[in-house]
């Protein structure tokens, strides 16, 4: 499997079922959505990982839960 990187940006999604690597951060952001019902959170490990890469140069963050609830409530 290969992703396409564009902007020299992309996101990890991190779940308990699982890690996906996703585009964007709105593709991101709805992946997460999607899996909810699946998470608990009171025990599950789960986090949004923005990687930019910047010719050798790589930034790993990750997205605060405050940005993440932010655009979920921009979306209802």
């Amino acid at each position: 499997m290969a992703l396409e990187v564009s902007n020299d940006t992309f996101y990890l999604v991190q779940l308990p079922q699982g890690k996906t690597l996703h585009n964007n951060e709105d593709e991101a952001i709805d992946y997460l959505k999607n899996k909810a019902n699946d998470v608990n959170p009171e025990s599950d490990d789960v986090s949004v990982v923005r990687v930019a890469v910047e010719g050798e140069d790589w930034t790993i963050a990750e997205m605060s839960w405050q940005n993440i609830a932010l655009q979920l409530m921009g979306d209802s």
